[in-house]
């Protein structure tokens, strides 16, 4: 039925009639979005202390008797930190302070914040590395002799992580390192629904 109303009204108007009322191109006016109740800030990184890079050392289990005192040539340089990324020494996070109250009632989970707390992280946004076999950010594997009977051991092999690079802790993966989430309950908006 509409293409039939359209195509007689296109005709109308090629032929020179005077068409029925102009429609409208615009549309209503939308509700705007409720306005959140969190705001983002920027910390400096905890892991680099704001430089974005880093050195780590492996530990000393061994593999390094006999060999020259000086041990920085066995550092590894992570450009950028893990944890940070490209944000050159700072990370973005919600704002956690207490928001001042307004007028209307708080939601009852967050409390006008609109944020609920990241409970893997407990709101630091970096977590422990999740592998297992992971010690401060090395893999140690012990090496395997030849020979059944060895009076000499052998050190342990020591891999960096590929999960934390070397570091230990990772960025939260539930909150995305930004500390929280927004409220489930409100949607962000602190007031009560």
């Amino acid at each position: 039925m509409k293409r039939v109303f359209l195509t007689v009204s296109v005709t109308l108007v090629a032929l020179g009639g005077v068409p029925s009322e102009p429609t409208s191109s615009a549309a209503p006016a939308a509700k705007e979005p409720p306005k959140l109740a969190a705001t983002t800030t920027r910390v400096k990184c905890s892991i680099c202390q704001g430089k974005g890079t880093l050195k780590v050392r492996p530990p000393d289990v061994g593999q390094f008797t006999g060999k020259i005192n000086d041990r920085s040539h066995w550092d590894v340089k992570l450009d950028p930190c893990p944890i940070c990324g490209r944000g050159h020494g700072w990370r973005k996070v919600w704002d956690l302070t207490k928001p001042e109250p307004s007028a209307e009632p708080p939601c009852m989970t967050c409390g006008w914040s609109g944020l609920v707390q990241c409970r893997k992280c407990l709101a630091s946004g970096i977590v422990k590395c999740p592998r297992s076999d992971c010690k401060d950010g090395w893999i140690l594997t012990k090496q395997q002799s030849n020979y059944k009977r060895s009076s000499s051991r052998k050190p342990p092999d020591v891999k960096q992580c590929p999960e934390c690079k070397g570091v230990g802790k990772i960025v939260c993966p539930e909150c995305k390192g930004m500390r929280a989430d927004l409220c489930k309950r409100c949607f962000g908006t602190g007031r009560k629904r």
